[in-house]
């Protein structure tokens, strides 16, 4: 897609939902707007102003609303913007849109145009363009004030001001290499490696701010794991507050992998209901074993469920937990302890080495708030303990800062290959916020968003 020459085309969408409503809106933006509004209003409204008017179709009027006109710079786009609120019937939205592409060098938009067109004239960064659609598609009111925080630049300000940390550092090396007889300052070795650490710290702290919006948005995947018939089901059941799993006394009824996800004080919670894990010959038990250690690896923490009635020693918990310490990746375990109401044992919980243990019956629903308010504690914001196997573009691109400021440190001593680390470090956080793109990187990004917006 030729990006630049379709930002000259001037564009129309029906910006709200199909269907039937109260209220539709249309969004018009180019250098064509003010004839647009002609043609539909018969004149052009006031700047920044709401007017009621009649809406005409072809000179004929069929409907009234109101108009709203942004003239360029001040709109959204960058461009002249005008803004139809009519009623939200779908003959008159399509009639009017309709119309209105009807009219030379009109076009309908694509997807995300609106939002790309305001990223294209910097109406807004890279990063605040993509919060909009975690705005839009936002599942908790948590990831819903984060990505209001992103949009209005908060994250955007913390990247630009490290890439000015870079270019400052960039620049007097570089000076320092071309211009070696001047008498510049010379920096002393512990502090080029002082300024490299404290880059290094920033980006860490700005992946984990990403991490920590990539839980908000994608929910926290809790995995309830165990041998069979100790009561995984039950608890799952328990969990999310209806009875989804089925359970019996005989081992191995789960096969699959079950899903459900509930909403804990804004952050969502994905949990997973596992075959129990154990030696088997059955084939279907074989394959059900199989889809749970495949769910366990994309885990963010672990229920582990065990019977009540296996003591506090850490070496029979571990016989349980060995099973999966190859293939968990420093996923967070918890213990859970069922079937207290069948062991006489006591609500609770308690810390053995490393491990949470959680007393409870799933069975009479007994210590469930002790498992929420856990998992709340854990995954609290700006405390997030969870693994990172996710493929977010902001992720990736600052693992990859990390990875030349290290190489810059390593080699701190040759000025020239420091430079080149630096050259990659900016690139790479230029690219966060749209400094430096691609056709493909803006396909990919603005046709997740909707026509219209």
């Amino acid at each position: 897609m030729n990006i630049i020459n379709q930002n000259e085309d001037t564009i129309a969408a029906i910006a709200t939902t199909p269907g039937y409503s109260s209220i539709g809106i249309i969004r018009i933006s180019g250098t064509l707007t003010h004839n647009i509004a002609k043609k539909i209003l018969g004149l052009i409204p006031k700047n920044r102003r709401a007017s009621y008017l009649p809406f005409k179709y072809k000179n004929e009027i069929i409907d009234y609303g109101i108009a709203i006109l942004f003239n360029n710079p001040n709109s959204f786009t960058g461009e002249d913007m005008l803004e139809l609120h009519c009623h939200g019937g779908p003959i008159i939205l399509n009639s009017l849109l309709k119309y209105i592409i009807s009219l030379p060098d009109i076009r309908m938009a694509n997807p995300g145009e609106f939002s790309m067109r305001a990223f294209l004239n910097k109406k807004i960064d890279l990063v605040q363009a993509e919060s909009i659609i975690n705005l839009i598609n936002s599942n908790s009111l948590e990831f819903s004030k984060e990505s209001i925080n992103t949009f209005n630049g908060k994250f955007s300000c913390k990247i630009k001001n490290l890439i000015n940390t870079v270019n400052n550092l960039y620049s007097y090396m570089e000076a320092v290499i071309n211009f070696p007889d001047d008498q510049l300052e010379q920096l002393s070795s512990n502090h080029i490696v002082s300024k490299l650490d404290s880059m290094i710290n920033i980006t860490n702290k700005l992946n984990e701010q990403v991490k920590n919006n990539i839980i908000l948005r994608d929910g926290i995947k809790i995995v309830i794991v165990g041998k069979p018939n100790v009561g995984k089901s039950s608890l799952f059941n328990a969990l999310i507050g209806y009875n989804n799993a089925i359970v019996t006394s005989f081992p191995g009824t789960t096969r699959d992998v079950l899903r459900h996800c509930i909403n804990l004080d804004g952050v969502i919670i994905n949990f997973s209901d596992t075959a129990g894990i154990h030696n088997t010959n059955n084939f279907i038990e074989k394959m059900g074993i199989k889809h749970s250690l495949k769910e366990i690896k994309t885990a963010n923490h672990i229920l582990l469920v065990v019977d009540s009635n296996i003591t506090y020693k850490i070496e029979e918990l571990n016989y349980v937990y060995n099973i999966f310490t190859k293939i968990i990746n420093n996923i967070p375990v918890t213990i859970i302890r069922n079937k207290a109401d069948i062991n006489n044992k006591n609500i609770s919980i308690d810390k053995l080495e490393k491990y949470h243990v959680i007393t409870i019956s799933a069975k009479l629903k007994k210590g469930l708030n002790l498992i929420f308010d856990h998992i709340k504690n854990l995954y609290t914001k700006n405390n997030y303990k969870f693994n990172t196997m996710n493929k977010h573009r902001y992720f990736s691109v600052l693992k990859n800062v990390i990875l030349h400021l290290k190489r810059g440190k390593e080699n701190h001593l040759y000025y020239d290959i420091l430079l080149e680390e630096l050259k990659y470090v900016k690139y790479h956080l230029d690219s966060i916020i749209g400094n430096v793109y691609d056709d493909d990187l803006l396909d990919e990004i603005f046709s997740k968003f909707c026509i219209g917006k």
